[in-house]
């Protein structure tokens, strides 16, 4: 039925033209700068873009300069292969890029660099200035905008070889994005941030950054590794260099390298942690929840771990055209990915100290090299079987009994031998309050925490025999039925089969329901109802759940702690070498299940520190 005008008066004073607006193009400049919102949001966003493409353009030496936080000037200086001088005013165009030509190309960017949006969203909100010299030509040509979209013809000008982009007075002609930029103080620690980050990206390139005319950071080009060393030294730290592991791991296409620290250098924030995909700066969740999981029950609470990763790929498995700014990438296989960069930190975390990765400091490292295995095999019996199965309760529990091992380290000939190579822990000395054993080796003193390593030791080897028998399931006498909404029961439909690998069997009942009938059997006297739910929310937002793994991590650290040696605890010498040999060959065995230290090195200089001894 057609509405008539009594139903919704028409004003006599309104117009045709109020009620329906003409529709009409924006002027090319002011959609420069609608579309500039989305790429310059602050100076630092514009230093990325400038570096980006001088990268991308050979360069091997690159200057940033700052003035006032980057609002007043930015002066991006590289001797990089530099722009034709018929092709400046084309640079400076909307959708104009020399990195891809075709969609078949947007399926595999191998540039930093894509979109042909940057300079032309930069130069729309500022005074640009773009100076060149290519190789193919004799002199430079510059240049110069004013905002507006309207540029001056090239001129000569002198200059290197290489490209100068000069960004005065960013947003003077929009000033409701200018008001919201923080002190300069505050912008140039964005740009200091961001410069760090590239310098970490490419140790093949030599960088300086100058703010006020003031040098801020110089790094040269690495060429080998006592100079990658120096780099990393500049930008992460003495600290960060001496307690890292130099990384390298390859499966099929994918390769993972850089440095990861040990669980003893870890940060309250996660403002040391880099990672790059095929050598672009990255922000992925997923990707950084992956190396947090790889650090699980060997970091303390509360604590972050440090790492510089560089994650190579094959450019058609990422699609980087996700967001303008480039920050974010999208996999072919992401659970793939997720896994191998999580199995592979796992690796070089939890590495037992018989067989350690070597740190990447060139100083002497703080543990040797394992002994022989046939000179060790019997201390490796430090600790008897567990008592219990896993589908026992775990508590209450009787202590693990200790193993004399039928090899004497008690006498002073074996431990002092010339032909048998000291381990990394070296031989234990003595006992101190029933707590902790005193070692030499190599280095000087091992102090250990008696129940830590043990505990650590249980913990491990339940974890292993969990591994072996992890499908075994108790079914539930009475089934539970839990109430899901349409869209949990429809994540609940699609990751069915891998929700079932994890030990929880239901079948649907009822529109919106579902009924538990078996659940892992050292979760079945947990809330169960609670984790299946929260389960869910990690399979809708990520694809995947770490939760089962976590809880029934809880609880064999809970039966590894009651399982191990208590304090007070009297131990014979050869009890307390055969703990040593026992931690040396188990994983993550530097810290207990809680991230604590379970040993410490204490050097010969430290002691003679100690004593004033030389001084």
């Amino acid at each position: 039925m057609p509405i008539s005008e009594t139903e919704f008066p028409l004003s006599n004073e309104s117009s045709s033209d109020e009620i329906y607006p003409e529709i009409a193009l924006l002027p090319a400049h002011l959609a420069d700068q609608i579309a500039a919102g989305e790429v310059v949001e602050r100076p630092a966003s514009v230093v990325k873009e400038l570096l980006e493409n001088a990268l991308d353009s050979g360069a091997t030496q690159i200057e940033i300069q700052i003035e006032d936080g980057g609002g007043k000037l930015i002066r991006v200086l590289d001797d990089g292969r530099g722009i034709r001088s018929t092709q400046l005013l084309l640079a400076v165009s909307r959708h104009a890029t020399s990195k891809i030509h075709s969609a078949a190309d947007l399926t595999a960017v191998t540039s930093l660099g894509f979109r042909g949006e940057a300079l032309a969203s930069i130069a729309s909100v500022s005074r640009l200035t773009l100076t060149s010299h290519s190789f193919e030509e004799s002199h430079a040509w510059q240049i110069r905008g004013e905002g507006e979209g309207l540029w001056q013809d090239p001129q000569p000008v002198a200059h290197p070889k290489g490209t100068q982009v000069e960004v005065k007075d960013l947003f003077f002609n929009t000033p409701a994005r200018k008001k919201f930029l923080r002190t300069p103080r505050t912008e140039f620690m964005q740009i200091d941030q961001l410069v760090k980050r590239v310098m970490l990206s490419r140790f093949d390139v030599g960088f300086k950054l100058i703010h006020n005319q003031k040098l801020v950071r110089q790094v040269h080009i690495a060429e080998d590794d006592s100079a990658t060393k120096l780099r990393l030294q500049q930008l992460l730290g003495e600290a960060f260099v001496d307690q890292s592991l130099a990384v390298n791991f390859t499966a099929q296409d994918i390769q993972l390298t850089g440095w990861v620290a040990q669980a003893t250098f870890n940060r309250s924030q996660t403002d040391m942690q880099y990672l790059f995909v095929n050598g672009r700066i990255v922000r992925d969740r997923q990707l950084s929840y992956a190396v947090k999981q790889a650090y699980a029950d060997v970091l303390y609470h509360g604590r972050h771990p440090a790492y510089c990763l560089f994650l190579d790929i094959p450019h058609s498995f990422v699609d980087v055209n996700v967001h303008p700014a480039k920050y974010e990438v999208r996999f072919a296989n992401g659970r793939w990915v997720y896994d191998f960069l999580r199995r592979s930190v796992r690796e070089a975390v939890t590495q037992p100290l018989g067989r350690a990765f070597t740190p990447i400091a060139n100083a002497e490292p703080a543990i040797g090299k394992g002994g022989d295995e046939n000179d060790f095999q019997a201390a490796m019996r430090f600790q008897q079987q567990v008592p219990q199965t896993l589908n026992q309760d775990p508590s209450p529990m009787t202590p693990v009994q200790l193993a004399e091992s039928t090899k004497d380290y008690s006498t002073t000939e074996y431990s002092r031998s010339p032909s048998i190579e000291i381990p990394p822990l070296g031989y234990a000395k003595a006992q101190i309050k029933g707590i902790f054993i005193l070692a030499e080796n190599a280095n000087g003193l091992v102090m250990v925490d008696m129940h830590a390593a043990h505990e650590r030791i249980v913990y491990e080897r339940l974890k292993q025999q969990w591994q072996q028998n992890r499908l075994v399931c108790q079914p539930l006498l009475v089934p539970m039925v839990i109430p899901l909404q349409g869209s949990e029961l429809s994540v609940w439909q699609t990751h069915q089969a891998e929700i079932e690998k994890l030990g929880f069997e239901a079948v649907p009942f009822g529109p919106e329901q579902i009924k538990l009938t078996s659940v892992p059997s050292l979760l079945a006297k947990s809330n169960v109802v609670q984790l299946f739910q929260d389960m869910l929310a990690d399979f809708a937002v990520m694809g995947r759940s770490q939760r089962v793994e976590e809880h029934l991590n809880a609880i064999l650290s809970t039966m590894a702690c009651h399982g191990s040696v208590r304090a007070n605890r009297q131990l014979t010498v050869n009890e307390m070498n055969a703990l040593l040999r026992d931690m040396e060959a188990t994983e993550g065995s530097a810290q207990c299940n809680h991230g604590r230290p379970t040993w410490v090195q204490l050097s010969m200089s430290q002691l003679d520190n100690l004593f004033m001894r030389g001084q």
